[in-house]
């Protein structure tokens, strides 16, 4: 790492003793005399920045502020001539890595010179760590085909940028995955990753997991419970499925996401928490906003940029490489032993439509690993029914071509409408029946949320 140091203070005589003081223990010192350049010189990212707290042109705590919000790496050591209290509590407060009082001891500065860059080389240590701990740890995204490049691309375009991010795409194609990713790139790889999934907790539930609560905020709150958000300080909050959200904890999302602070429920405190927002939806939420279940304000506070994770009948080109990457996984977690696709096996992933997307591909796989008896595993092994072995397309393609021989003599009819809700109507039916009616596994079959799956069952009256 560069020991580069730049000084913000208008007072010539403290620049030329830091210089004198440092330069020859080999920092590199530059220098500005007004907060305006030296917040421009910070774009060059000094790693570590002397900045005055009384300036011509401003405040330091000011320009202290904005430091830390557009280069938060760097270490910020204010400089006063008058340690007041509240000042020094203040900068402190706002993120200052610490404080020299005019006129410094020269001996002061070298030690916390060194102190700070030791500090950040630990940093930097811990982040590595931490990469290599998550790649060992943690499923990765596999893939070479043009769509998932571009997947790969987009996460790397965002990653630097503290902005939100909205995941979309299907159920099992891996949009924590994507996540996770973004996270481990950013600045915030040291902090944690916290996941939760708005249609898996109850709605009414759902937004003490997110804020925390105090004792007696509630019946049956006998303790202060931290929530999701301040558990996620200093790292990334990702909320799967935010098209579940109902429209009161969206407006308190939106809230947390322009002011970033928020208050436990039952409590009147007001907690400041520097968390990145990732959320991810199966759903369409512009069609959700037009519908009025999902705030336009808080849409286009996700929406600054989108990445569309494709479904694996898009991408059919990495079949070979994941079914690779969870035949190595099952070996080394499952301890299975070495195992090997027979030909046809092959022939038969690669051809299979995977209406359940790569989820659903390392199911198959390592179940198959367990259960079969040798080392190669062969098409009986992998469970699925043969009317699976073509695709979801070529069977509707086939059932709608017969009945589209009878629907055409019909002049006025609406078609497409009719199709949809049909199949929508059928379908559900049919894994209601398999399930015996519970309604958690037939969501769980689908695809879809359990709130879904209820307003689908009364919009078409099926008996359960």
């Amino acid at each position: 790492m560069d020991k580069k140091i730049l000084i913000i203070d208008d007072d010539e005589s403290i620049i030329w003793v830091v210089k004198k003081a440092l330069e020859p223990a080999g920092y590199k010192i530059s220098s500005r005399t007004r907060l305006a350049s030296g917040l421009r010189a910070a774009e060059d990212q000094p790693p570590v920045i002397l900045l005055d707290l009384v300036l011509p042109d401003g405040n330091g705590l000011d320009g202290l502020r904005e430091l830390r919000s557009s280069h938060p790496d760097t270490i910020v050591i204010m400089i006063t001539a008058n340690a007041m209290m509240e000042s020094t509590i203040t900068a402190m407060k706002e993120g200052a890595y610490d404080y020299l009082e005019k006129p410094f001891d020269i001996e002061e500065l070298k030690l916390l010179a060194d102190k700070a860059f030791k500090d950040l080389a630990l940093q930097q240590e811990l982040r590595e760590l931490k990469k290599a701990a998550f790649e060992t740890e943690t499923p990765q995204m596999v893939g070479k085909s043009p769509k998932m490049l571009k997947v790969f691309k987009d996460i790397g375009r965002v990653a630097s940028k503290d902005i939100t991010v909205l995941i979309t795409g299907e159920s099992g194609t891996g949009k924590e995955l994507v996540a996770k990713a973004i996270h481990l790139n950013s600045r915030r790889s040291t902090g944690p990753f916290v996941a939760i999934n708005a249609a898996s907790i109850p709605k009414d539930l759902l937004e003490s997991e997110l804020f925390g609560y105090k004792k007696g905020a509630f019946t049956g709150a006998a303790r202060d419970k931290t929530g999701r958000i301040e558990a996620a300080h200093g790292g990334t909050l990702f909320l799967d499925e935010i098209g579940e959200m109902e429209q009161n904890l969206q407006a308190k999302l939106l809230r947390f996401l322009q002011e970033k602070e928020f208050s436990p429920l039952g409590s009147n405190d007001t907690i400041k928490a520097d968390v990145r927002i990732i959320g991810a939806t199966n759903r369409d939420l512009s069609e959700a906003v037009s519908q009025g279940r999902f705030r336009e304000d808080l849409y286009y506070r996700f929406n600054v940029v989108q990445i569309k994770v494709p479904p694996l009948r898009e991408r059919k080109e990495d079949v070979p490489l994941l079914i690779k990457s969870f035949l190595r996984e099952a070996v080394e977690k499952l301890e299975t032993g070495e195992k090997e696709l027979s030909k046809e096996t092959k022939v038969f992933l690669e051809k299979y439509d995977w209406p359940g997307n790569v989820r659903e591909l390392e199911n198959v796989i390592k179940r198959a690993c367990v259960l079969s008896t040798g080392t190669i595993i062969e098409k009986k092994d992998l469970l699925i029914e043969e009317a699976n072995s073509y695709s979801i397309k070529d069977f509707l393609e086939e059932k709608l071509k017969r009945y589209l021989k009878d629907m055409a003599k019909i002049t006025n009819f609406n078609l497409y409408d009719t199709v949809l809700s049909e199949v929508e109507k059928a379908l559900i039916s049919i894994v209601l029946k398999e399930t015996n009616g519970n309604q958690l596994k037939t969501a769980r079959l689908l695809g879809i949320n359990r709130n879904t799956l209820r307003t689908k069952i009364k919009e078409y009256k099926i008996k359960k």
